[in-house]
């Protein structure tokens, strides 16, 4: 939907609730135009509002990416694929390995999923009258394997798929011009299951019936259907008999809806209308009959899924869930092998640290925290000025300081507190007055007293 993501339900599984189990997102940001599953429920293809298709399995794993064009070349049958965003994707009914995606580029391309990583199979390119490019809304493949498809000219174009399979892509062989008025999209095309008759719906408000073997002319038209979305649906009961549509509703400033969206349903023999069904969750987008459950599945505007069904005709689908109430959960069973209560009080709120948008903050909490507040230690001058211990001062004595103490005793302590330069210059005047290992160079060394000038003439000269 518009919420970029692709949900998955599980009938079997999911309770009263109804729950999606898991959640897909194709691409990041594009909103998801179409899904289409396999005939055999294998596989569904994924257009969105980007210009690759995707292919999943039924579990939500991608299996492979389709090519994307050049979006600088002019020609679109010389790109390997689209170039701008899709507007449907469709499976072939003859061949479950080829599939069909249109785009608003124009073109409609026909893809082999063993080749569908490197080019196309087959390009068809959508004209008007004068041969200029048209942009396809809307598009839809016939039981006989025919393309059909809605422009913004207001035609209605079938291409014959044997003459495509050929090569004959260059006109449609078959169109109801003037199907809507020219320049509204026609957001929705449908084939009946036997391959008579085909229905249009388009912005004028309108919902057409044809012959697809006389498109000169519509069966009938039914007027006064608003339609206000580009993706509004068409389309025929299981066994054809019915043909349904729905209608959009106006939003108020409020964000709520004017009014309620409603699905009509026609007989398709009379062509008068059989019963008209409200919903007052918005417009109405799309609706997918079910042949085999028997229930309608309809999706509106709000992101809202009504399923519908009889209790007396339908079978399993959303039945088997609408009853099953969910399951209590069992506190002492959680874990392997039950291993009863598990408690994480370091989860708890309480124990998580706070987080500040600014640093202004924390750094007032970190003044109140009496660890973090604390002055660093003092370094080794510093506290040697200070006369304190610092970090990594020596505590303990080396081996001579201990001999020393033991030899001398305490008195002898006190050489360890006194400066070795004071106590041997206090033997100077007596080494002058008794020359006892010095003398004998008193009459070998000159004396230099008289080769000694006094500069300090020599400055007060200068002056």
């Amino acid at each position: 939907g518009a919420d970029q993501a692709v949900r998955f339900w599980d009938f079997n599984g999911m309770t009263a609730a109804l729950k999606s189990f898991r959640d897909v997102v194709p691409w990041e940001g594009q909103q998801v135009n179409s899904l289409a599953y396999s005939n055999s429920g294998d596989k569904f293809l994924c257009a969105t509002t980007k210009n690759q298709c995707n292919l999943y399995t039924r579990d939500g794993i991608k299996e492979c990416e389709f090519v994307k064009g050049d979006m600088y070349v002019h020609d679109m049958g010389q790109t390997k694929g689209h170039v701008s965003a899709l507007i449907a994707c469709k499976w072939d009914p003859k061949d479950k390995g080829k599939c069909m995606t249109a785009s608003i580029d124009g073109t409609l391309r026909i893809w082999d999923l063993e080749t569908c990583d490197k080019k196309q199979l087959t390009v068809i390119k959508c004209k008007n009258q004068r041969g200029q490019k048209t942009t396809p809304y809307s598009a839809c493949y016939a039981p006989n394997g025919d393309l059909v498809a809605g422009c913004d000219d207001g035609t209605v174009k079938v291409w014959d798929g044997k003459a495509v399979a050929r090569g004959s892509t260059q006109k449609a062989h078959s169109e109801a011009k003037n199907a809507h008025q020219v320049g509204t999209e026609i957001t929705g095309v449908s084939v009946s299951h036997d391959g008579t008759h085909m229905l249009s719906r388009a912005r004028d408000d309108t919902l057409k019936i044809w012959d697809l073997r006389k498109l000169k002319e519509a069966l009938a038209t039914y007027t006064d259907l608003e339609n206000l979305h580009d993706a509004t649906f068409c389309g025929f009961s299981p066994t054809s008999s019915l043909f349904m549509t729905g209608t959009s509703v106006r939003k108020m400033k409020d964000g709520t809806t004017q009014g309620e969206g409603q699905l009509h349903f026609y007989d398709r023999a009379t062509l008068q209308p059989v019963r008209t069904i409200g919903l007052p969750t918005g417009s109405i987008i799309s609706a997918l009959w079910h042949p085999k459950i028997n229930q309608l599945m309809v999706g509106t505007s709000t992101g809202v899924v009504h399923a519908m069904y009889d209790p007396s005709q339908s079978n399993g689908g959303v039945m088997r869930s609408v009853g099953k109430m969910a399951k209590k959960a069992d506190i002492t069973s959680v874990g392997i092998n039950e291993v009863g209560h598990v408690y994480a009080p370091h989860a708890l709120p309480m124990f998580k640290e706070e987080k500040f948008a600014t640093t202004g903050k924390l750094k007032r909490k970190d003044r109140m925290d009496p660890t973090k507040s604390k002055l660093p230690a003092l370094g080794p001058v510093a506290a040697a000025q200070k006369g304190l211990s610092y970090p990594g001062a020596q505590s303990s004595r080396s081996f001579a300081q201990h001999l020393f103490k033991e030899q001398v005793g305490p008195s002898g302590m006190d050489y360890l507190n006194q400066d070795p330069r004071e106590a041997l210059l206090k033997y100077s005047a007596t080494v002058d007055a008794n020359p006892t290992f010095t003398g004998v160079y008193k009459e070998t060394q000159p004396d230099d007293s008289k080769d000694r000038f006094d500069y300090s003439e020599e400055r007060a000269e200068k002056r």
